[in-house]
């Protein structure tokens, strides 16, 4: 079991919003970067492209803009998540007009390059599921509903104090747990907002210590 501690180095901050970049490395190959974003109010990420990319939006608090250079704009927020296909090349720009704004965005690689850029939402009325989790991504021809070009699943959560639940198993992948909001316990590891807990093997039970916001990403 690997623990990743968010650390002041792993912060880059570019005027009103600020980005935590964790890398998970060669034993997740695709699953690239995994960034924790804050926007202040009004902060604004202007166009900007992506190719032969997998790109996941999740806000857990706030509210983001997302807009393309052809006019398609969705925002984003704790009920609706975001996946882009970047294919052959996309612009985008992302802003938070209205609300101070918390996200992970996480990059992943492709199986194949180019193909149509797509942009696919998943909305739920009641947002992230209270001690269970919800899948919210996974390869072309899974149960998710955000249809990705790789061989990942993605998962939500959100996790009472003082209740427990298994991690997300699936034959021959790997997890990686990240941490959006309040405190979990693995074994006895405290893992506080911005760490992140991976391996090869399946991982422990996870406990809540303070209500929590969890993402787990399985890569093959």
């Amino acid at each position: 079991m690997n623990i990743l501690r968010a650390q002041r180095d792993q912060l880059f901050e570019y005027g009103p919003f600020n980005i935590r970049r964790q890398r998970p490395g060669e034993a997740f190959g695709p699953l690239e970067i995994v960034d924790h974003m804050t926007l202040q109010l009004d902060a604004s990420i202007p166009l900007h492209s992506h190719q032969d990319s997998e790109i996941f939006s999740y806000v857990w608090r706030g509210s983001l803009l997302h807009s393309t250079e052809q006019g398609e704009t969705h925002s984003l927020n704790a009920k609706r998540a975001l996946l882009l296909s970047a294919g052959s090349g996309i612009r985008f720009a992302e802003s938070a007009p209205f609300i101070e704004t918390e996200l992970l965005q996480a990059t992943i690689r492709p199986a194949q390059t180019g193909g149509e850029p797509q942009v696919n939402t998943f909305t739920r009325a009641e947002g992230a599921a209270v001690n269970a989790w919800t899948l919210l991504a996974g390869p072309h021809g899974s149960e998710a509903p955000l249809p990705l070009n790789q061989a990942v699943y993605i998962y939500d959560l959100k996790l009472e104090r003082g209740q427990q639940v298994d991690v997300p198993q699936r034959a021959g992948f790997s997890s990686w747990i990240t941490v959006l909001d309040g405190i979990v316990r693995i074994d006895n590891e405290r893992l506080h907002k911005g760490d992140s807990v991976s391996d090869t093997a399946p991982l422990p039970v996870l406990t809540g210590e303070r209500d929590a916001t969890l993402i787990a990403f399985l890569v093959q």
